[in-house]
């Protein structure tokens, strides 16, 4: 007699967490152990993101239910309505589907709703990347809500384990698994460099800056005005050629997003995509100079990429980091200063060579073997170790 699957739901509604889930969702739909649906929503439906749920499609992953959720206006209640509305799809698809268990990654604001919705359904939740620090954005309260709304705990180091531990989760529940979208990095074909810069237009022996900017939650000093000054420096003082991507639905981002798209209209040397996909997001990382900006990928996947980072303002304040990164304030000319110094050999010397601490490339196999070992019976019924 065979062993009855496990319904798994993983939710999805950025491409920040779809590419790190990747490698997970291929996994789950490799193993006759669970029967896998994907939960797409929010950002991955929304023309200003890039559409990714095209990505999602392309890659095959079943889906369970599309929530056409987010209310794109630049203001902090479009978010709350947006949930609001995730949160009532939600309740009615999780009430059809039943699963045993639904997957979050991250720090989102679409988590709460969506770990809220199943806590109040009595499914268990298991939350990847817990435990993390990002002092400078809302993500952090976010981040620690859904820990405490989650039964099993699949954080990326043992330091973050520790902090959820110090939260009050029992040990059992918890599984230090690694970064799952540090998985592929070594395998995942990307395109020629050639075929690579020809498609977004980047001139051949031009080195390039891969840059994402979101805006800072809890001040918002990356805004319209530092943007275009920094655009204007680096163009002035530098000959690299700049790579944006957008930023993501927080507040301030559309600012963010129309002052790039314009400047990428009128000046040659900056290109700007809504999103490039798993694949050439990877390809980006092989062949730029250096990664500038406030986004998580540069801090987390950067290093196995051997690539240096600038990291921008306070929105990773408190998230570990790899010897390939460099903090600086909001300020330009200090950011400039950055660049420079991160292009230099004294520079390369501290990170070449050097472990990803993150991941080993295999927290998709930990986090497979945790679930078919767990007690499933007991998940709902958590006791605080405090």
């Amino acid at each position: 007699m065979g062993v009855d699957k496990k319904k798994i739901a993983v939710f999805t509604g950025a491409r920040s967490e779809y590419g790190p889930l990747k490698p997970l969702l291929s996994a789950f739909q490799e193993d006759p152990y669970f029967d896998m649906e994907l939960i797409v929503a929010a950002g991955h439906l929304s023309p200003s993101q890039g559409n990714t749920i095209s990505e999602i499609e392309k890659d095959g992953f079943p889906i369970g239910i599309r929530i056409h959720n987010m209310l794109e206006e630049n203001n902090a209640s479009a978010i709350s309505i947006s949930n609001g509305q995730l949160q009532i799809e939600l309740a009615e698809y999780l009430n059809q589907c039943n699963p045993d268990l639904v997957i979050v990654l991250g720090d989102r604001s679409e988590l709460v709703a969506v770990v809220s919705t199943a806590l109040f359904q009595s499914i268990p939740v298991a939350h990847l990347s817990g435990g993390e620090v990002t002092e400078g954005a809302t993500d952090n309260q976010i981040r620690h809500a859904v820990t405490k709304m989650s039964h099993i705990h699949f954080p990326t180091t043992e330091i973050y384990g520790e902090n959820i531990r110090k939260m009050g989760e029992e040990d059992w529940r918890i599984c230090v698994a690694g970064e799952p979208g540090l998985d592929d990095v070594l395998h995942l074909v990307v395109p020629t460099e050639k075929e690579f810069r020809t498609h977004y237009g980047i001139p051949e022996n031009t080195p390039f800056i891969l840059s994402t900017f979101h805006s800072e939650t809890i001040n918002q000093t990356i805004n319209k005005a530092f943007i275009s000054e920094l655009i204007d420096k680096l163009c002035s003082l530098t000959n690299y050629h700049l790579l944006f991507t957008a930023a993501n639905t927080d507040v301030g981002g559309i600012e963010i997003n129309e002052t790039l798209l314009k400047t990428s209209q009128s000046n040659p040397r900056v290109s700007f995509v809504e999103s490039l996909g798993k694949t050439n997001y990877y390809a980006a990382q092989h062949y730029a100079s250096c990664m500038l900006g406030n986004s998580s990928s540069g801090l987390i996947e950067a290093q196995s990429f051997q690539i240096p980072v600038v990291n921008v303002g306070s929105r990773q304040q408190g998230r570990l980091r790899n010897p390939n990164s460099v903090d600086v304030a909001v300020d330009v000319n200090k950011v400039i200063g950055a660049v420079q110094f991160v292009s230099s050999e004294e520079f390369k010397d501290q990170y070449i060579g050097k472990p990803n601490l993150f991941g080993d490339g295999r927290a998709s196999e930990r986090i497979l073997q945790f679930l078919k070992t767990i007690d499933w019976n007991n998940l709902l019924l958590k006791k605080s170790t405090f």
